[in-house]
Protein backbone atom coordinates (compact mmCIF):
# COMPACT_ATOMS: atom_id res chain seq x y z
CA UNK A 1 0.00 0.00 0.00
CA UNK A 2 2.72 2.50 0.97
CA UNK A 3 4.77 1.75 -2.15
CA UNK A 4 1.78 2.33 -4.40
CA UNK A 5 0.88 5.54 -2.62
CA UNK A 6 4.43 6.89 -2.88
CA UNK A 7 4.62 6.13 -6.60
CA UNK A 8 1.16 7.46 -7.46
CA UNK A 9 -0.16 10.05 -5.00
CA UNK A 10 2.67 11.35 -2.81
CA UNK A 11 3.84 14.96 -3.10
CA UNK A 12 7.63 14.82 -2.90
CA UNK A 13 8.97 17.89 -4.76
CA UNK A 14 12.50 17.14 -5.88
CA UNK A 15 12.58 14.12 -3.57
CA UNK A 16 12.44 11.93 -1.69
CA UNK A 17 15.76 13.02 -0.19
CA UNK A 18 18.60 10.52 0.02
CA UNK A 19 19.89 10.55 3.59
CA UNK A 20 22.75 8.68 5.15
CA UNK A 21 21.84 7.68 8.69
CA UNK A 22 18.91 6.34 10.66
CA UNK A 23 16.62 7.46 13.47
CA UNK A 24 14.07 5.71 15.63
CA UNK A 25 11.32 8.35 15.32
CA UNK A 26 10.09 11.08 12.96
CA UNK A 27 8.15 14.26 13.74
CA UNK A 28 6.59 16.41 10.99
CA UNK A 29 6.29 20.16 11.69
CA UNK A 30 5.02 22.76 9.19
CA UNK A 31 6.65 26.13 9.77
CA UNK A 32 5.29 29.45 8.55
CA UNK A 33 6.20 32.79 10.13
CA UNK A 34 7.59 31.22 13.31
CA UNK A 35 10.37 32.15 15.68
CA UNK A 36 13.11 29.61 16.31
CA UNK A 37 11.97 29.08 19.91
CA UNK A 38 10.34 25.74 19.16
CA UNK A 39 13.61 24.37 17.81
CA UNK A 40 15.37 25.48 20.99
CA UNK A 41 12.72 23.66 23.04
CA UNK A 42 13.01 20.47 21.01
CA UNK A 43 16.79 20.57 21.25
CA UNK A 44 16.53 20.90 25.03
CA UNK A 45 13.91 18.19 25.63
CA UNK A 46 14.82 15.63 22.96
CA UNK A 47 18.62 15.63 23.04
CA UNK A 48 18.63 11.97 24.14
CA UNK A 49 15.94 10.86 21.66
CA UNK A 50 16.82 9.41 18.26
CA UNK A 51 14.52 11.76 16.37
CA UNK A 52 14.37 13.28 12.90
CA UNK A 53 12.27 16.43 12.63
CA UNK A 54 10.91 16.94 9.11
CA UNK A 55 10.49 20.71 9.05
CA UNK A 56 8.48 21.99 6.09
CA UNK A 57 9.21 25.70 5.74
CA UNK A 58 6.42 27.24 3.69
CA UNK A 59 5.02 30.64 2.78
CA UNK A 60 1.44 31.02 1.52
CA UNK A 61 0.77 33.37 -1.37
CA UNK A 62 0.58 37.02 -0.35
CA UNK A 63 2.54 36.67 2.90
CA UNK A 64 5.74 38.49 3.85
CA UNK A 65 8.70 37.19 1.87
CA UNK A 66 10.94 37.45 4.96
CA UNK A 67 8.56 35.66 7.33
CA UNK A 68 10.71 32.51 7.63
CA UNK A 69 14.11 34.20 7.96
CA UNK A 70 14.52 33.63 11.71
CA UNK A 71 14.07 29.85 11.43
CA UNK A 72 16.39 29.75 8.43
CA UNK A 73 19.08 31.73 10.24
CA UNK A 74 18.91 29.45 13.29
CA UNK A 75 19.25 26.32 11.17
CA UNK A 76 22.17 27.82 9.23
CA UNK A 77 24.08 28.14 12.51
CA UNK A 78 23.87 24.37 13.12
CA UNK A 79 26.12 21.76 11.47
CA UNK A 80 24.44 21.45 8.08
CA UNK A 81 24.61 19.07 5.13
CA UNK A 82 23.04 20.09 1.82
CA UNK A 83 21.29 17.11 0.25
CA UNK A 84 19.64 18.42 -2.90
CA UNK A 85 17.79 21.55 -3.95
CA UNK A 86 15.44 22.56 -1.16
CA UNK A 87 16.60 19.88 1.32
CA UNK A 88 19.15 20.26 4.12
CA UNK A 89 20.05 18.11 7.11
CA UNK A 90 20.90 19.96 10.32
CA UNK A 91 22.40 18.38 13.45
CA UNK A 92 20.95 19.77 16.69
CA UNK A 93 22.53 17.12 18.91
CA UNK A 94 24.07 13.67 18.59
CA UNK A 95 20.65 12.00 18.33
CA UNK A 96 18.44 14.88 17.11
CA UNK A 97 18.42 16.15 13.54
CA UNK A 98 16.26 18.42 11.41
CA UNK A 99 15.51 17.71 7.75
CA UNK A 100 14.45 21.13 6.46
CA UNK A 101 12.36 21.29 3.30
CA UNK A 102 12.23 24.75 1.72
CA UNK A 103 8.88 24.45 -0.01
CA UNK A 104 9.12 27.92 -1.52
CA UNK A 105 12.45 27.09 -3.17
CA UNK A 106 10.95 23.87 -4.55
CA UNK A 107 7.49 25.04 -5.60
CA UNK A 108 7.19 28.78 -5.02
CA UNK A 109 4.67 30.26 -2.58
CA UNK A 110 2.05 27.77 -1.44
CA UNK A 111 -1.44 28.31 -2.93
CA UNK A 112 -3.55 30.02 -0.28
CA UNK A 113 -6.30 27.41 -0.56
CA UNK A 114 -3.84 24.61 0.29
CA UNK A 115 -1.82 26.32 3.04
CA UNK A 116 -0.87 24.14 5.99
CA UNK A 117 -2.48 21.08 4.39
CA UNK A 118 0.08 21.04 1.59
CA UNK A 119 2.97 21.65 3.99
CA UNK A 120 1.84 18.84 6.29
CA UNK A 121 1.25 16.58 3.28
CA UNK A 122 4.78 17.10 1.94
CA UNK A 123 6.24 16.47 5.39
CA UNK A 124 4.21 13.31 6.06
CA UNK A 125 4.86 11.97 2.56
CA UNK A 126 8.57 12.52 3.11
CA UNK A 127 8.38 10.75 6.48
CA UNK A 128 6.55 7.84 4.85
CA UNK A 129 9.24 7.56 2.18
CA UNK A 130 11.97 7.53 4.86
CA UNK A 131 10.13 4.81 6.79
CA UNK A 132 9.95 2.73 3.62
CA UNK A 133 13.67 3.29 3.04
CA UNK A 134 14.47 2.08 6.56
CA UNK A 135 15.83 5.47 7.59
CA UNK A 136 13.09 5.70 10.27
CA UNK A 137 12.54 2.61 12.42
CA UNK A 138 9.16 3.42 14.01
CA UNK A 139 5.98 2.83 11.96
CA UNK A 140 4.44 6.01 13.40
CA UNK A 141 4.54 9.47 11.82
CA UNK A 142 4.20 12.07 14.57
CA UNK A 143 2.42 15.26 13.56
CA UNK A 144 3.12 18.52 15.40
CA UNK A 145 3.15 22.27 15.08
CA UNK A 146 5.69 24.93 15.96
CA UNK A 147 3.71 25.89 19.08
CA UNK A 148 3.87 22.33 20.45
CA UNK A 149 6.26 21.19 23.16
CA UNK A 150 6.99 17.47 23.52
CA UNK A 151 8.01 16.06 26.93
CA UNK A 152 11.33 14.32 27.34
CA UNK A 153 11.13 10.61 26.59
CA UNK A 154 7.66 10.88 25.01
CA UNK A 155 8.65 9.36 21.68
CA UNK A 156 9.58 6.10 23.39
CA UNK A 157 5.87 5.40 24.02
CA UNK A 158 4.41 2.20 22.58
CA UNK A 159 1.16 2.45 20.60
CA UNK A 160 -1.24 -0.35 19.58
CA UNK A 161 -0.44 -1.31 15.99
CA UNK A 162 -4.07 -2.15 15.18
CA UNK A 163 -5.03 1.53 15.33
CA UNK A 164 -4.82 3.92 12.41
CA UNK A 165 -3.87 6.96 14.49
CA UNK A 166 -3.19 8.07 18.04
CA UNK A 167 -4.69 11.27 19.43
CA UNK A 168 -2.23 12.46 22.04
CA UNK A 169 -2.97 14.27 25.30
CA UNK A 170 -2.52 18.03 25.01
CA UNK A 171 -2.80 21.11 27.15
CA UNK A 172 -2.47 24.83 26.47
CA UNK A 173 0.15 26.46 28.66
CA UNK A 174 -0.14 30.06 29.87
CA UNK A 175 1.40 32.63 27.57
CA UNK A 176 2.72 36.09 28.24
CA UNK A 177 -0.71 37.70 27.83
CA UNK A 178 -3.26 36.63 30.51
CA UNK A 179 -6.21 37.56 28.28
CA UNK A 180 -4.94 35.27 25.50
CA UNK A 181 -4.40 32.50 28.06
CA UNK A 182 -7.96 32.93 29.34
CA UNK A 183 -9.51 32.94 25.86
CA UNK A 184 -7.49 29.90 24.80
CA UNK A 185 -8.66 27.98 27.87
CA UNK A 186 -12.31 28.66 26.97
CA UNK A 187 -11.70 27.45 23.43
CA UNK A 188 -9.93 24.32 24.67
CA UNK A 189 -12.98 23.56 26.82
CA UNK A 190 -15.18 23.88 23.71
CA UNK A 191 -13.00 21.27 21.95
CA UNK A 192 -13.29 18.92 24.91
CA UNK A 193 -17.03 19.50 25.22
CA UNK A 194 -17.62 18.45 21.60
CA UNK A 195 -15.48 15.32 21.92
CA UNK A 196 -17.06 14.30 25.24
CA UNK A 197 -20.54 14.66 23.79
CA UNK A 198 -19.61 12.41 20.86
CA UNK A 199 -18.16 9.97 23.38
CA UNK A 200 -21.43 10.05 25.32
CA UNK A 201 -23.53 9.06 22.31
CA UNK A 202 -21.15 6.25 21.38
CA UNK A 203 -19.86 7.25 17.96
CA UNK A 204 -16.46 5.92 16.77
CA UNK A 205 -15.54 9.51 15.82
CA UNK A 206 -15.22 10.63 19.44
CA UNK A 207 -11.62 11.89 19.42
CA UNK A 208 -9.79 15.21 19.26
CA UNK A 209 -8.70 16.27 15.79
CA UNK A 210 -5.55 18.33 16.33
CA UNK A 211 -2.75 18.04 13.80
CA UNK A 212 -0.43 19.46 16.43
CA UNK A 213 -0.72 16.40 18.69
CA UNK A 214 -1.27 13.10 16.93
CA UNK A 215 0.57 10.13 15.47
CA UNK A 216 -0.34 8.39 12.21
CA UNK A 217 0.39 4.76 11.38
CA UNK A 218 2.30 4.91 8.12
CA UNK A 219 0.35 2.14 6.37
CA UNK A 220 -3.00 3.65 7.35
CA UNK A 221 -1.77 7.06 6.24
CA UNK A 222 -0.92 5.66 2.81
CA UNK A 223 -4.25 3.84 2.60
CA UNK A 224 -6.23 7.10 2.92
CA UNK A 225 -3.96 8.89 0.42
CA UNK A 226 -2.36 11.40 2.71
CA UNK A 227 -3.21 14.78 4.20
CA UNK A 228 -5.99 16.72 2.42
CA UNK A 229 -4.71 19.85 0.67
CA UNK A 230 -6.62 22.39 2.74
CA UNK A 231 -5.66 25.72 4.32
CA UNK A 232 -7.33 24.63 7.59
CA UNK A 233 -9.15 21.60 8.95
CA UNK A 234 -6.77 19.20 7.24
CA UNK A 235 -6.31 17.38 10.55
CA UNK A 236 -10.09 16.88 10.98
CA UNK A 237 -10.52 15.44 7.48
CA UNK A 238 -7.42 13.25 7.73
CA UNK A 239 -8.41 11.69 11.06
CA UNK A 240 -11.97 11.29 9.80
CA UNK A 241 -10.66 9.19 6.91
CA UNK A 242 -8.32 7.21 9.14
CA UNK A 243 -11.14 6.30 11.54
CA UNK A 244 -12.93 4.53 8.66
CA UNK A 245 -10.18 1.97 8.14
CA UNK A 246 -9.16 1.29 11.77
CA UNK A 247 -9.96 2.79 15.20
CA UNK A 248 -8.37 6.05 16.30
CA UNK A 249 -6.89 5.59 19.77
CA UNK A 250 -6.98 8.32 22.43
CA UNK A 251 -3.82 8.04 24.50
CA UNK A 252 -3.57 8.60 28.24
CA UNK A 253 -0.83 10.13 30.39
CA UNK A 254 1.34 13.14 29.73
CA UNK A 255 1.32 14.72 26.29
CA UNK A 256 1.91 17.76 24.16
CA UNK A 257 2.03 21.30 25.55
CA UNK A 258 0.59 23.95 23.22
CA UNK A 259 1.28 27.65 23.51
CA UNK A 260 -1.54 30.09 24.21
CA UNK A 261 -0.91 32.68 21.53
CA UNK A 262 -2.51 34.85 18.88
CA UNK A 263 -2.33 33.44 15.38
CA UNK A 264 -3.66 34.29 11.91
CA UNK A 265 -1.99 31.37 10.13
CA UNK A 266 -5.23 29.60 9.21
CA UNK A 267 -8.72 30.87 8.22
CA UNK A 268 -10.39 28.87 11.00
CA UNK A 269 -9.40 26.73 13.97
CA UNK A 270 -7.81 27.62 17.28
CA UNK A 271 -6.11 30.86 16.23
CA UNK A 272 -9.13 32.61 14.64
CA UNK A 273 -11.46 31.27 17.37
CA UNK A 274 -9.25 32.71 20.12
CA UNK A 275 -9.02 36.02 18.25
CA UNK A 276 -12.83 36.15 18.12
CA UNK A 277 -13.06 35.52 21.86
CA UNK A 278 -10.56 38.31 22.46
CA UNK A 279 -12.91 40.85 20.85
CA UNK A 280 -15.45 40.28 23.63
CA UNK A 281 -15.30 42.02 26.99
CA UNK A 282 -15.81 38.65 28.74
CA UNK A 283 -14.68 35.46 27.03
CA UNK A 284 -17.22 33.45 28.98
CA UNK A 285 -20.07 35.43 27.37
CA UNK A 286 -19.37 34.42 23.76
CA UNK A 287 -21.75 31.66 22.53
CA UNK A 288 -19.40 28.97 21.18
CA UNK A 289 -20.65 25.86 23.04
CA UNK A 290 -23.14 23.54 21.37
CA UNK A 291 -26.39 22.94 23.25
CA UNK A 292 -26.51 19.37 24.58
CA UNK A 293 -29.90 18.92 22.91
CA UNK A 294 -28.09 18.90 19.55
CA UNK A 295 -26.27 15.76 20.64
CA UNK A 296 -29.42 14.22 22.13
CA UNK A 297 -31.11 14.61 18.75
CA UNK A 298 -28.04 13.38 16.89
CA UNK A 299 -28.03 10.25 19.06
CA UNK A 300 -31.61 9.56 18.01
CA UNK A 301 -30.78 9.98 14.32
CA UNK A 302 -27.84 7.57 14.61
CA UNK A 303 -29.91 5.04 16.54
CA UNK A 304 -32.73 5.17 13.98
CA UNK A 305 -30.33 4.91 11.04
CA UNK A 306 -28.81 1.81 12.65
CA UNK A 307 -32.35 0.44 12.89
CA UNK A 308 -33.22 1.29 9.28
CA UNK A 309 -30.30 -0.70 7.88
CA UNK A 310 -31.77 -3.82 9.53
CA UNK A 311 -35.34 -3.34 8.29
CA UNK A 312 -36.42 -4.83 4.92
CA UNK A 313 -38.61 -1.82 4.06
CA UNK A 314 -37.95 1.06 6.46
CA UNK A 315 -39.98 4.27 6.41
CA UNK A 316 -37.38 6.75 7.73
CA UNK A 317 -39.38 9.96 7.37
CA UNK A 318 -42.34 8.61 9.30
CA UNK A 319 -40.04 6.97 11.83
CA UNK A 320 -38.22 10.24 12.57
CA UNK A 321 -41.54 11.95 13.26
CA UNK A 322 -42.19 9.36 15.96
CA UNK A 323 -38.99 10.23 17.82
CA UNK A 324 -38.30 13.96 17.40
CA UNK A 325 -40.26 17.17 17.00
CA UNK A 326 -41.96 17.19 13.54
CA UNK A 327 -40.29 20.43 12.43
CA UNK A 328 -36.87 19.09 13.40
CA UNK A 329 -37.72 15.75 11.77
CA UNK A 330 -38.50 17.50 8.48
CA UNK A 331 -35.21 19.42 8.57
CA UNK A 332 -33.29 16.23 9.29
CA UNK A 333 -35.11 14.36 6.52
CA UNK A 334 -34.23 17.09 4.02
CA UNK A 335 -30.56 16.94 4.98
CA UNK A 336 -30.44 13.14 4.86
CA UNK A 337 -32.19 13.20 1.49
CA UNK A 338 -29.51 15.51 0.10
CA UNK A 339 -27.01 12.91 1.25
CA UNK A 340 -29.01 10.18 -0.56
CA UNK A 341 -29.38 8.24 2.63
CA UNK A 342 -31.94 5.80 1.22
CA UNK A 343 -29.43 4.74 -1.42
CA UNK A 344 -26.87 4.33 1.37
CA UNK A 345 -29.27 2.11 3.32
CA UNK A 346 -29.87 -0.07 0.27
CA UNK A 347 -26.14 -0.30 -0.39
CA UNK A 348 -25.43 -1.35 3.19
CA UNK A 349 -28.18 -3.98 3.08
CA UNK A 350 -26.79 -5.43 -0.17
CA UNK A 351 -23.18 -5.29 1.05
CA UNK A 352 -23.69 -7.33 4.23
CA UNK A 353 -26.23 -9.61 5.87
CA UNK A 354 -24.90 -9.83 9.44
CA UNK A 355 -25.96 -6.93 11.70
CA UNK A 356 -22.38 -6.38 12.89
CA UNK A 357 -21.12 -6.10 9.32
CA UNK A 358 -23.90 -3.68 8.41
CA UNK A 359 -23.00 -1.60 11.45
CA UNK A 360 -19.42 -1.23 10.22
CA UNK A 361 -20.70 0.03 6.87
CA UNK A 362 -23.04 2.42 8.66
CA UNK A 363 -20.18 3.84 10.75
CA UNK A 364 -18.25 4.55 7.56
CA UNK A 365 -21.17 6.33 5.90
CA UNK A 366 -22.24 8.23 9.02
CA UNK A 367 -18.80 9.74 9.51
CA UNK A 368 -17.47 12.62 11.57
CA UNK A 369 -18.20 15.13 8.81
CA UNK A 370 -21.90 14.18 8.67
CA UNK A 371 -22.12 14.24 12.46
CA UNK A 372 -20.79 17.79 12.50
CA UNK A 373 -23.16 18.87 9.71
CA UNK A 374 -26.18 17.61 11.67
CA UNK A 375 -24.97 19.42 14.78
CA UNK A 376 -24.63 22.63 12.75
CA UNK A 377 -28.13 22.20 11.29
CA UNK A 378 -29.60 21.78 14.77
CA UNK A 379 -27.57 24.74 16.07
CA UNK A 380 -28.59 27.07 13.26
CA UNK A 381 -32.31 26.24 13.23
CA UNK A 382 -33.29 24.94 16.65
CA UNK A 383 -30.77 25.02 19.50
CA UNK A 384 -28.49 28.09 19.38
CA UNK A 385 -25.03 28.00 20.90
CA UNK A 386 -24.54 28.72 24.59
CA UNK A 387 -21.92 30.83 26.30
CA UNK A 388 -19.44 29.10 28.57
CA UNK A 389 -21.27 30.38 31.62
CA UNK A 390 -24.62 29.09 30.31
CA UNK A 391 -23.07 25.75 29.42
CA UNK A 392 -21.32 25.31 32.77
CA UNK A 393 -24.40 26.33 34.75
CA UNK A 394 -26.96 24.47 32.63
CA UNK A 395 -28.24 21.13 33.87
CA UNK A 396 -27.27 18.25 31.59
CA UNK A 397 -25.06 20.37 29.35
CA UNK A 398 -21.88 18.41 30.15
CA UNK A 399 -21.46 14.61 29.97
CA UNK A 400 -19.25 14.62 33.07
CA UNK A 401 -19.85 16.04 36.54
CA UNK A 402 -18.39 19.53 36.80
CA UNK A 403 -16.62 20.41 40.07
CA UNK A 404 -17.56 24.09 39.73
CA UNK A 405 -18.03 26.75 37.09
CA UNK A 406 -14.30 27.55 37.09
CA UNK A 407 -12.74 26.95 33.64
CA UNK A 408 -9.47 25.77 35.23
CA UNK A 409 -11.21 23.29 37.53
CA UNK A 410 -13.42 22.01 34.71
CA UNK A 411 -10.39 21.40 32.53
CA UNK A 412 -8.73 19.46 35.33
CA UNK A 413 -11.87 17.32 35.71
CA UNK A 414 -11.78 16.61 31.97
CA UNK A 415 -8.13 15.57 32.17
CA UNK A 416 -8.95 13.20 35.03
CA UNK A 417 -11.81 11.73 33.01
CA UNK A 418 -9.50 11.17 30.04
CA UNK A 419 -6.59 9.88 32.11
CA UNK A 420 -4.36 12.81 31.16
CA UNK A 421 -1.93 14.66 33.34
CA UNK A 422 0.06 17.82 32.78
Amino acid sequence: MATQYLSTYAILPGGPPKIQGDWHHVLVVPSFDESADFLHRLAATQKHTSLLIVLVINRPEGSDAACNDEVGEYLAQQPTQSLQTGYQLHQLSEALSVLSIDLEALEGPTPAAQGVGRARRVGCDTALALIQQGVIKSPWIYSGDADAGWPEGFFHSEWPAQHSAICLPFTHEPGGDPTVTSATLIYELKIHHYMLQLERIGTPYAFHTLGSSCALHNEAYAAVRGVPLRSAGEDFYLLNKLAKIAPVHTAKGCGVTLQSRRSQRAPFGTGPAVNELLTAERHSDVPIFYDARCFDTLAIVIERFNHWILEPQPDPKRDLHDYVDPVIADDLSDLLTRWRYQRAIQHIQRAAAAPSARQKHADIWFDGFKLLKIIHLLRDRHYPNLTFRESAAGQGQWPIALPSESPTEIRQAIYEHLGWWR
